[in-house]
């Protein structure tokens, strides 16, 4: 044996040298597959959780109200992109990912093509078809996603604003807002949110602990589900004008211009229909209770908004049949932008139906619960702001109403991947 490496280097008959020499390098390609192997393993995995996610991601934005497929395609695009940059880091590697988002045409599933083009060290001279890596998730939508909560803003920041201890709770529906700000969503403290998913055209800010889940942000602008939704004509007759009330009282549909007044200890009981609040606002004061069902609201003219004062009741199902069914309060699509409409009530418990403000904002306030023992609610609202204590609860339990839920609103939210 030689005892060291310099008598191994001058050995003249050149055995081990060659032996080594000749192994050497079926041992480098060897190493060099198995690392080419692992590096296509690592980054097939990673881009098969992304096309998963996008392809997801897809199916559901099928189910809102007239998305268009270029907005489906953006999303999943959207995904596998942050899904990549977390995974890749690279973003130069970004621009050699190919991605084909494909709809079929019942619109009920979403194909997420990916191609990836890499260099391996070895493995492309051995294997021709591990260049790019290529895969392909599928997702089929079974049903439709509720949307129960949308900001319209599309340029305020805060459009869906929480201060402390406000919550929001969405069973099985989303909370949509679509303002492109980066505070498009915002709440502070102990504030919460919860629904099946949060979007928001821009951003959020505030405490991952407040949401759940996290929101998706630079989401597409949600289309006004109800934009399409006829609205009441209002003549100038008026049934009622400045009309005031302290005590218990029947009211009979109608036209109240100059608005109604509720206060004192007053209960007042709506028979059904429709009733138009015109140039003056609706206004629940002192202890006073506002109770109605089969009933819906049209606000239209000057200062023609509601207040609900902080110790009173209101229990309003909105119409079951007619122009204005499933609708419990509509504003006037002419009205000045930014009206204040609050709702401060310790008891709105029962608000079953939607509450349209599509030009107005939507104050709930002070320690207000509304929705706990409604069946379904809905809020659409330019811009909707929650105050310090309010406990929201948008349910969307609509099998169990005689309502029925407007175009737009209702679906299920089954997703399911395929492949």
């Amino acid at each position: 044996m030689f005892k060291n490496i310099q008598e191994f280097l001058k050995n003249s008959d050149g055995n081990i040298a060659t032996t080594m020499g000749v192994l050497a390098l079926p041992l480098m390609m060897g190493c060099g597959v198995a690392i080419d192997y692992a590096s296509l393993y690592h980054a097939k995995t990673n881009l098969q959780e992304a096309a998963d996610a996008a392809a997801l991601a897809g199916a559901k934005e099928l189910v809102l109200v007239s998305t268009k497929d270029e907005t489906v395609k953006e999303v999943a695009k959207n995904y596998v992109t942050s899904s990549l940059m977390q995974t890749i880091g690279n973003k130069n590697d970004l621009h050699k990912t190919d991605i084909t988002t494909s709809i079929s045409t019942d619109r009920k599933q979403v194909t997420v093509d990916i191609s990836y083009v890499w260099k391996p060290f070895i493995i492309q001279y051995l294997n021709s078809e591990a260049l790019p890596i290529e895969v392909q998730s599928i997702a089929s939508l079974a049903g439709e996603q509720n949307v129960c909560v949308v900001a319209l803003d599309e340029v305020s920041s805060n459009a869906l604003d929480m201060t402390s201890k406000a919550s929001i709770t969405a069973n099985d529906c989303v909370i949509y807002s679509n303002s492109k700000s980066t505070s498009g969503i915002n709440t502070v403290k102990q504030a919460s949110i919860t629904g099946t998913e949060i979007l928001s055209a821009g951003g959020y800010k505030g405490p991952d602990s407040s949401f759940n889940p996290l929101p998706l942000i630079d989401a597409p602008v949600l289309e006004d589900p109800l934009k399409d939704r006829e609205q009441v004509v209002v003549g100038q007759i008026c049934d009622q004008k400045d009309m005031s009330i302290n005590t218990n009282t029947t009211l009979n549909p109608g036209v109240y211009c100059g608005g109604l007044t509720i206060k004192g200890n007053a209960v007042v009981q709506l028979l059904p229909g429709e009733y138009i609040i015109k140039d003056g606002q609706l206004n629940v004061t002192g202890n006073s209770s506002l109770i109605g069902s089969d009933v819906s609201f049209f606000l239209t003219g000057v200062d023609s908004t509601f207040d609900f004062g902080v110790s009173t009741q209101v229990v309003l199902s909105a119409r079951e049949e007619g122009l204005m069914s499933g609708i419990l309060f509509f504003e006037d699509r002419t009205s000045p932008s930014d009206r204040v409409f609050r709702i401060r009530s310790k008891d709105a418990e029962r608000f079953e139906g939607v509450i349209y403000l599509s030009k107005g904002i939507l104050e709930i306030d002070k320690a207000s619960r509304v929705g706990q023992r409604s069946a379904w609610t809905a809020i659409i609202a330019k811009r909707i702001l929650i105050g310090n204590g309010p406990d929201i609860v948008i349910n969307s339990d609509y099998s169990n109403s005689p309502i029925p839920v407007p175009e737009g609103i209702s679906g299920g939210s089954q997703v399911r991947l395929m492949q």
